[in-house]
């Protein structure tokens, strides 16, 4: 709750009495991308109790696996257990207090405190006895956060009662299954920190108004930015025709080239792409053999989004995933994985010269925009911009989703 963000904060009472009065009907205030006293409250009332995106099963692929990853401030730990099962726990040693596991993936039969060797079962449970501390330590186990392992992507809240994840759960599970990301490999992995606020990264993501301008490889393949011209009506309603019936026939849901979120904070939904593109490469030419149980390589392109911190485009050769973490006011953290079928090997079934570029240059032209954004809301003179109607919707909707995230943590 923003009133329990402390009284350090002397923000606070102001934020919630502001928070109330906001409409999404335009860019925040300059204070919502700079203060670190918000920053404070974004973690109380968003990144501490919001579903989080923090990996792929794939990270994780037997029984020891483990995988350590800051969120945040908060450091967390995946285990597979040797029940098969994924769990999380607070990275975070019952005795002093020492983070047990380095950031990173690797293999255990326990996991052991650098500190004090304090040993811990993969179930989060101490072990072994641990003379002279009394025996009330003998019930310390690790602190557990509940996890989701859906289509191959790893969700955790960080909240003792998170929100229902149930019908993401469901039409994640279903529009995920023939992507195979639960046996894919992840074939490369970049991370970058990029000096923007993660709000500003994710209002970037949820529109194409800025497309034609920075987006030249995107565009070449993709209806995003025509999706309002009437002159193009015509001829997108006879690509989703055409493609609906040929998917139909492969056992895919009907395509879509919506991406409204309307009332929600996910979505999924599979898009034709532009004739001529089977993938989304460079030249629209597959780039890896075919994925997970697609039967061909021109199926569109599946896009998955959650709020606060997860997009995917997954082709049927291919997957691409972005992970946001905020590291202070105005600075994101961002993981973006390239992922291809699980049998597939480099230099062999792909080369990573073809398979990364599209989306790398996409991104990195995205994250270039978004410092540039961030130092011009440093500017005195900076003040909310209104939103285009129709191209930049799905940031208003953001928005008012971040919004009322802050109304309800700081509700009695």
């Amino acid at each position: 709750r923003l009133a329990a963000v402390g009284a350090a904060l002397p923000a606070a009472g102001f934020l919630a009495a502001r928070v109330a009065r906001l409409r999404p009907v335009g860019s925040l205030a300059r204070d919502f991308y700079l203060d670190p006293a918000i920053a404070a409250a974004d973690r109380a009332a968003i990144w501490h109790r919001r579903w989080l995106f923090v990996a792929h099963g794939a990270e994780l692929p037997e029984p020891g696996s483990i995988l350590a990853v800051d969120v945040g401030d908060q450091p967390v730990v995946l285990v597979r257990g040797r029940d098969g099962a994924l769990r999380a726990f607070a990275n975070v040693c019952r005795h002093r207090g020492s983070r047990i596991c380095r950031p990173g993936a690797g293999r255990a039969h326990r996991l052991v405190c650098p500190y004090h060797a304090w040993p811990y079962d993969l179930d989060g449970t101490l072990c072994s006895a641990v003379r002279g501390h009394g025996p009330e330590a003998a019930g310390l186990g690790l602190g557990a956060y509940r996890a989701e392992e859906i289509g191959g992507l790893v969700f955790v809240s960080l909240a003792d009662d998170p929100p229902d994840i149930a019908p993401m759960r469901a039409a994640f599970a279903r529009a995920l299954a023939p992507q195979g990301l639960a046996r894919a490999r992840i074939a490369r992995s970049v991370e970058y920190r990029v000096a923007a606020n993660w709000k500003v990264v994710f209002e970037n993501n949820r529109e194409c108004l800025h497309c034609p301008v920075a987006h030249r490889e995107y565009i070449r393949a993709n209806y995003d930015i025509h999706l309002t011209d009437p002159r193009r009506a015509a001829e997108i309603a006879a690509r989703v025709g055409s493609e609906a019936a040929r998917w139909a026939r492969m056992g895919l849901p009907a395509p879509t080239l919506t991406s409204d979120m309307t009332a929600s904070w996910w979505r999924v939904n599979r898009t034709p792409l532009v004739p001529g593109f089977v993938t989304e490469s460079l030249d629209g030419a597959p780039v890896a053999p075919v994925m997970g149980d697609y039967p061909t390589h021109d199926v569109g392109t599946l896009r998955a989004t959650g709020f606060p911190n997860f997009w995917m485009h997954g082709s049927g050769d291919h997957a691409v995933t972005t992970r946001l973490l905020p590291d202070g006011p105005e600075t994101t953290l961002i993981r973006v994985c390239w992922l291809v079928d699980g049998a597939a090997r480099e230099g062999q079934d792909y080369a990573l010269d073809r398979l990364m570029p599209f989306w790398q240059l996409t991104s990195e032209q995205d994250w270039e925009i978004c410092e540039n954004v961030q130092r011009g809301l440093r500017s005195a003179r900076y003040r909310p911009g209104p939103f285009e109607t129709e191209k930049e919707r799905n940031v208003a909707q953001f928005v008012g989703w971040y919004l009322d995230e802050l109304r309800a943590a700081a509700s009695p």
